[in-house]
């Protein structure tokens, strides 16, 4: 056997073992995982002002978690804003809108903050 085929043969066997054994393979969590905050987009109103739209990420694939709105789930600027406190397993899309006046300054930025299992993310 040559010296580069026995390299290959070599690789092949090191590529199947990772195939295997689930090297690279996404880990499903069922509890304990956090919720991410997602900034979905906007859209115009007929009246001229705009709806920033937000949806969510529950990163566990069975608990549904419980984050009232306060400290730990607030928008800025307005702390209450109509954003959820009960969050379902998984991605969920265009849960609440948002909205802001049609003179609102592009500068400014509607925030939205969770902190869940001791992590705190910020959708923009």
């Amino acid at each position: 056997m040559t010296k580069h085929l026995h390299w290959a043969v070599c690789l092949a066997f090191l590529l199947a073992d990772a195939t295997v054994f689930g090297v690279g393979a996404q880990v499903r969590f069922a509890t304990g995982q956090n919720v991410a905050p997602v900034f979905e987009g906007w859209e115009q109103n007929p009246d001229g002002t705009y709806s920033m739209v937000f949806g969510y990420l529950n990163r566990n694939y069975e608990e549904e978690v419980d984050i009232p709105v306060g400290p730990g789930n607030t928008i800025d600027p307005g702390n209450d804003r109509g954003q959820p406190t009960h969050f379902y397993p998984r991605r969920q899309r265009f849960v609440f809108k948002v909205v802001v006046p049609k003179d609102w300054d592009k500068q400014r930025r509607v925030v939205w903050t969770l902190t869940s299992h001791v992590r705190t993310d910020q959708a923009k």
